[in-house]
């Protein structure tokens, strides 16, 4: 194969291995998630705890896997044409820079997160103090997060995707490693969770580490520079900044979300709306950020590198390739959350301090979520196409816009509804960030083969049906009896008889759908299956 073959090779291709990376975080997420559950439930320990986190994972979503990233990768790419020497200069450059403003930032949060943050989420004395004190902790994440994305970038700039992805296993093992083996020699609910974030800090440190000794390894590590009037800092944060104010919408619309669950949550004593709605969104998270994050991931580079050559005739194609292959993967997602939430709910979640009430509190915002899956990840492709081109402003007003929709509606809904609207405003607003990013693409002259796009989505509808079919037909007729079975005949418990009958359900659909997707003969089944076959041939 030539250089040129192996440089042209499709981002749905580069993206799988990505994904299987990304899957394999996300499993370690869903088991970070189970002693989550069990350990602190659905209480006010647990609503504090995730309030808290959700303030540096709302700046790390915006900075890590956003804006800071995706504005910094254009300009390394244009340096990298000069030389390496001159890449690794700008790149330290930002770098110095970014460390001197994230530690005002953080400095800043610091000093005044005791006089908002109790009057923001309400509720008693005891429940604000507790936000303040873990929020003090745990801010910290923003800085190695923000530090970590720009290695992070340098690697995927080459094409080299497996050591970024270990950024969140490392996150996830630290949390394991405490509720593993510090949990036991604490009784406290209290104590258990200042341990935790702790633990959680010192992983973000270790995912620094990482990232930076990869990227010095492999010769690009930066060079530290504090020169302010470097030409990078300005053009990146000239990016960043419409980038920034327009992913925020989406962050601040998260952190509205969870304010407004804090009202709810006040106004109904015991429902747990916080952490329901946490960790719905979690489970979302999983599909999304497999297919989504790795998607939009590998087609930045793919995009650019296509500009750069000239080859912009490319660009449609490439796009409407991601779109139809994240389609395939998203919607059997979706349909699966949706009609198996109760099961998977149980599976993850059950036991301890996680009881039916929970489960039942956090279905509906799972389902909601759940119907968004596709828009969800298909708007991190969409946005990554954006940047390709270094338009941020057309994705900031169109963030404006779906945030303003997602808080209305919302506010409109959540006395009918209470914590489930905001579940439902998101989907909407995902739905409607989509088609009005589609819709904009023609401002670069991308003309997306819509028709084409169509046409290779309705060609999967005989595999959804056939999955949504047997899932149907598993939950509602297998389940009962097999649970039922499974605990009185072989005295298994409630939790682990969920998950056999989550596995029942799922191997089989999996089998269906990949089934009936090889004989319509869809091209996204061909280059799973053949990367696979291939491979067991090697073997």
């Amino acid at each position: 194969m030539t250089k040129q073959a192996k440089g042209s090779e499709s981002s749905t291709k580069r993206s799988l291995a990505l994904s299987f990376y990304t899957f394999l975080s996300r499993i370690l997420g869903l088991i970070r998630d189970h002693f989550m559950a069990v350990s602190f439930g659905t209480g006010m320990v647990a609503s504090a705890f995730s309030v808290a986190y959700r303030l540096p994972n709302m700046f790390r979503n915006l900075l890590a896997e956003g804006t800071l990233s995706q504005s910094f990768m254009p300009i390394f790419s244009e340096y990298e044409k000069m030389g390496v020497e001159e890449a690794r200069v700008m790149s330290g450059t930002v770098l110095s820079f970014l460390f001197l403003c994230l530690s005002v930032f953080v400095a800043l949060f610091w000093f005044f997160a005791a006089g908002f943050l109790p009057t923001l989420v309400g509720g008693s004395p005891e429940y604000g103090t507790l936000v303040v004190e873990l929020s003090l902790v745990l801010f910290f994440l923003i800085m190695t997060a923000s530090l970590s994305s720009i290695f992070m970038s340098i690697s995927n700039s080459h094409h080299n995707y497996f050591v970024p992805s270990l950024s969140p296993i490392i996150l996830n093992f630290s949390y394991l490693i405490v509720f593993l083996f510090v949990f036991p020699f604490y009784h406290e609910i209290r104590d258990k969770v200042f341990v935790l974030t702790y633990g959680i800090v010192i992983g973000g440190v270790l995912q620094l580490f990482v990232q930076a000794w990869y990227v010095y390894q492999n010769g690009y590590g930066p060079i530290f520079r504090l020169n302010f009037r470097h030409p990078a800092i300005r053009k990146i944060f000239k990016l960043m900044l419409p980038a920034a104010l327009g992913g925020s919408f989406y962050q601040i619309g998260l952190l509205v979300d969870i304010f407004l669950a804090n009202y709810i949550q006040n106004q109904n004593p015991g429902l747990g709306a916080v952490v329901s709605l946490d960790y719905s969104q979690r489970l979302v998270q999983l599909p999304t950020g497999i297919i989504g994050v790795a998607l939009a991931t590998t087609i930045l580079p793919s995009l650019l590198k296509d500009l750069r050559e000239g080859r912009e005739e490319n660009v449609p194609k490439e796009i409407s390739d991601v779109l139809s292959f994240a389609f395939f993967l998203t919607l059997p997602a979706s349909i699966g959350l949706a009609v198996l939430g109760e099961t998977v709910l149980d599976s993850i979640y059950f036991g301890g301090r996680w009881d039916h009430l929970a489960t039942v509190t956090a279905l509906y915002p799972l389902v909601f979520y759940s119907l968004a899956i596709p828009f969800y990840s298909i708007n991190k492709v969409l946005v990554s196409s954006y940047y390709a081109f270094s338009d941020t402003k057309t994705p900031l007003r169109i963030q404006l816009i779906s945030f303003s929709l997602s808080v209305l509606v919302s506010i409109g809904l959540m006395y009918f509804l209470k914590h489930s609207a905001i579940a439902l405003a998101s989907a909407l607003s995902a739905s409607v960030t989509s088609s009005l990013l589609l819709f904009y693409l023609k401002s670069h002259q991308v003309k997306i083969p819509f028709l084409t796009v169509w046409l290779r989505i309705l060609k999967m509808v005989p595999a959804l049906f056939g999955l949504f079919l047997w899932l149907v037909v598993s939950e509602l007729g297998l389940k009962p009896v097999l649970l039922v079975s499974l605990m009185d005949n072989l005295g298994m418990g409630y939790a682990n008889g969920s998950r056999i009958c989550l596995v029942v359900s799922i191997l089989p659909a999996i089998v269906i759908y990949f089934a009936l997707a090889s004989f319509t003969k869809l091209p996204e089944s061909e280059i799973i299956l053949g990367r696979f076959l291939r491979k067991f041939r090697r073997k």
